[in-house]
């Protein structure tokens, strides 16, 4: 393959990647917002399902391990990810059908049953999605690559919600039978867009950049990471982050429906629709910084500026929303950098010399460990819904519903996790003054060019005109 086809099917690959995602978000945005928390009401679930509910993706992440020695020892990450991908979406059109073929009480029980199993499939593809995308993607644009690709399923998800919160306010108008009907529709419409996610993948370049290894163990596989002190740190961080944030998915929806007293399309508005403009805001601009500065000095700031993020829910009632709001806002717009940074951990892997040989080990110790922290983090939330659902002790002028309570163990955790980063090595980073100094300059710049763009038009709009007007003699 001459140099000029092969940069013309890696464009080729790297834009099915992106387009792929468009499909993908649809997906996600569907199950991950008001629909899903709306279905399990209506299902029924107890208040300590939603512990539960928030940890199965976490739990899933345990079947990596062997998903990641299947995939060193015989290699096939295109046709594993692909077909295991469609099954983990296709399980999503029996959960749309679960209320119309199970009786009343065996609806919950069948929801968490088959939710479980799809999030299984959909984590054991985790390590050949890492390393495929490893391989595929050049380590020079990784960062703004994927910047842009999450600002496109953002961009989508937008959409998908705004539509999807104004289809459930009119059906819960109509009646619960037809709430019903409608989170149905839109749970199969989820699951057909996620099929149609991998799909795209079918034309894209299957490349590998080391041969299978058929005499590696589970055994040799997790020594190396775990005998490496500095991806410990990144563990930590990483494990006490998921810890402090795993549970809050559903609580999230449930405080803005119980306590905020939010309508649908309100909760879609202030959960999904300005933080998803916000982070594809963001997400370009952490992309940019971190290609240019690494990873820890990103991790460290960013970490910081997320800690409160969790308390200001705790302080909003339903006549203060926007004061608070606000900082929300601020910790949204800096989640990208922390997804962008430990996803491009596991990705340069592969660029290391000492490492590149037992990356699949790192991408599954790395799986497990979020497991583990994530599964833990759901059933403690479960366990604390459960135990206080009724209590509402005043303090400090709060009632401290257990909702709150919840958002402010988050805060705490994520400030425990930033010192995990402290002794965190980036070889390839600059100081953490250095990379603020450029982040101020970019800000700074940023900010500049906004508040200058209306005069800009005027002014390009003004020589316009004089072009085309009549000259006077």
């Amino acid at each position: 393959m001459s140099l000029a086809t092969e940069d013309a099917s890696l464009r080729r690959s790297l834009r099915l990647v992106k387009l792929a995602w468009v499909c993908g978000a649809v997906w996600l945005y569907i199950t991950t917002g008001a629909v899903l928390t709306r279905y399990a009401k209506l299902v029924e679930l107890p208040p300590y399902g939603y512990g539960l509910l928030a940890a199965l993706p976490f739990a899933g992440s345990l079947f990596q391990l062997p998903a990641s020695l299947f995939l060193e020892r015989y290699g096939h990450r295109k046709k594993w990810f692909i077909g295991l991908g469609i099954v983990h979406r296709a399980l999503w059109l029996v959960i749309a059908l679960l209320p119309w073929v199970l009786p009343a009480p065996w609806r919950w029980p069948g929801f968490l049953v088959t939710t479980a199993v799809s999030w299984i499939a959909g984590q054991m593809i985790v390590p050949a999605w890492v390393g495929w995308m490893g391989d595929l993607v050049p380590a020079r644009i990784r960062g703004r690559y994927f910047s842009r690709r999450t600002q496109l399923g953002q961009l989508v998800g937008l959409v998908t919600t705004v539509t999807t919160g104004f289809l459930l306010d009119r059906a819960t108008a109509a009646g619960e039978a037809a709430l019903l009907q409608m989170l149905s529709v839109a749970l199969a419409v989820a699951a057909g867009a996620g099929i149609a996610d991998f799909l795209f993948f079918l034309p894209v370049r299957a490349v590998e950049s080391r041969a299978p290894n058929a005499a590696v163990s589970a055994a040799g596989l997790l020594r190396a990471p775990l005998a490496d002190a500095n991806f410990r740190r990144f563990l930590g961080f990483t494990m006490t982050l998921t810890f402090g944030t795993g549970f809050l998915a559903q609580f999230f929806w449930l405080y803005a429906f119980e306590e905020l007293k939010f309508g649908n399309a309100t909760a879609n508005l202030m959960l999904v629709v300005i933080p998803l403009l916000t982070v594809a805001a963001t997400s370009p601009f952490w992309g940019r910084v971190m290609d240019r500065v690494g990873r820890k000095p990103v991790l460290l700031v960013a970490g910081l500026l997320i800690v409160p993020g969790s308390f200001w829910w705790v302080l909003m009632t339903p006549t203060t929303l926007w004061p608070w709001y606000l900082g929300v806002i601020l910790a949204t717009a800096v989640w990208p950098a922390i997804e962008l940074a430990n996803f491009n951990v596991l990705l340069n892997l592969r660029e290391d010399e000492s490492t590149r040989r037992q990356a699949g080990g790192y991408v599954a110790v790395g799986s497990l460990a979020v497991a583990l922290a994530g599964a833990l983090s759901g059933m403690f939330g479960g366990a604390v819904a459960q135990a206080c659902r009724d209590a509402r002790p005043q303090w400090l002028g709060i009632e401290w519903t257990y909702h709150r309570v919840l958002f402010t163990v988050s805060s705490a955790f994520r400030l425990l996790a930033v010192g995990w980063l402290i002794g965190f090595r980036d070889p390839k980073a600059v100081t953490t003054r250095a990379a603020l100094r450029y982040m101020g300059t970019n800000v700074y710049s940023n900010l500049q060019q906004a508040f200058f763009l209306p005069v800009r038009f005027l002014s390009r709009l003004g020589a316009a005109t004089y072009k085309v007007g009549k000259r006077r003699h």
